[in-house]
């Protein structure tokens, strides 16, 4: 019986063994980012080289060699509004699918906008309803990932704020916002096989009148997922609403795509205003934020890429609201959506030339 029972034990940790380097290889393939140094002057349009592990592989999409504080950046578009001009950047103002000349009272820049910024841009009505700033998209996949720093007035009219159109059956998504609430609401037109779209009405936070939020969408198809963040926050996702393939290439993306006359019933009061419009095709990108873990993030930059590797990561340090001296912590966004938990500890302002003794833990946490 003794016999028995060893061979039954030596049997299973031979299993266990054989079993072993899968689990490892595994393990391996799920690994998050980690941050192992930062070097470069943490200031405004400054380059910082970041190293680490596990970041992956990302493409270059921008295909038109836009740049931003003199250098090309990795993102397909990106708009900070700092040279004070509607179309420039691969950025146009369109109308009905054309392009416009709009009044200053529809559609301008402005001196202002969020903590350090020095212009943004500004939609309210006047003459026409619909049209805003777009982009044509071209080179994209089937994921598409933007964020943008949006503000309305007390009282604003309700409109479409933000719209992506595509080839059928995906055809369109668009999000509102405005008139009787703030909550971010959405639609999307979807006619495939994979969608059963219903309106949504708003749940999580909302916008605060006057007051400027960063806002993130993220429409990926192969998972047929659509979620919105405000501030960090899940306002809601959708499992319904994209078809197998977005469909982008020789569409626009537009902020916003219209804003409501007075037919429709709510004044023409109020304005969408934009501010730091950032737009690419996958998940892959680096941040920083005030708090030491990501899961406690509300307050975030996202960072401007130029290049990228699977141990090297090169960026153009966009500070946004951050002044000098602040404490801040860096991300790493691998294109899966997995990132470094812990924060990596970098001082706007400073010059960073060191590395950890040990890496931040990885986690394997997908959180957007």
């Amino acid at each position: 019986m003794n016999t028995a029972s060893s061979i039954v034990r030596l049997s299973r940790l031979l299993a266990y063994l054989s079993a072993l380097p899968i689990a490892l290889i595994s393990l391996g393939a799920t690994s998050a980012p980690a941050i192992t140094g930062v070097d470069g002057a943490i200031a405004h349009g400054g380059t910082v080289s970041i190293s680490g592990s596990a970041f992956g592989t990302r493409s270059s999409y921008n295909n038109i060699n836009a740049t931003w504080q003199s250098g090309k950046f990795l993102n397909f578009r990106f708009k900070d509004f700092e040279d004070n001009k509607l179309n420039s950047a691969g950025f146009y103002p369109q109308r009905g699918g054309g392009n416009w000349s709009p009044s200053a009272n529809e559609l301008s820049t402005r001196s202002g906008g969020p903590a350090n910024s020095s212009y943004y841009m500004r939609r309210a009505y006047s003459t026409v309803e619909s049209g805003g700033i777009s982009a044509n998209a071209s080179g994209a996949g089937n994921q598409l990932y933007t964020t943008f720093k949006f503000m309305i007035e007390s009282n604003t009219q309700s409109g479409k704020f933000w719209r992506f159109y595509a080839d059928s059956p995906q055809n369109n998504v668009y999000l509102s916002a405005g008139c009787d609430s703030t909550y971010v609401r959405g639609y999307s037109e979807c006619s495939g096989g994979s969608c059963a779209p219903k309106t949504e009405w708003g749940s999580g936070p909302q916008f605060k009148p006057g007051q400027w939020h960063r806002v993130e969408i993220l429409a990926d198809a192969p998972t047929n997922t659509f979620t919105v963040w405000m501030d960090g926050q899940v306002t809601w996702t959708k499992r319904d609403w994209l078809a197998s393939k977005l469909g982008l290439n020789g569409h626009t993306i537009d902020y916003p795509n219209m804003i409501d006359g007075p037919e429709r019933g709510c004044g023409t009061n109020g304005s969408y205003n934009f501010d730091d419009v950032f737009i690419d095709f996958t998940l892959a990108r680096v941040e920083i934020s005030d708090s030491p873990t990501w899961s406690g993030a509300r307050r975030k930059e996202v960072q401007i890429p130029v290049q990228w590797s699977n141990n090297s990561i090169d960026i153009r340090i966009n500070t946004g609201t951050f002044s000098t001296g602040q404490a801040a912590y860096l991300y790493v966004v691998d294109a899966s959506g997995k990132i470094n938990e812990q924060g990596y500890p970098i001082t706007i302002g400073k010059v960073s030339a060191h590395s950890n003794s040990s890496p931040n833990p990885p986690t394997s946490v997908s959180v957007q």
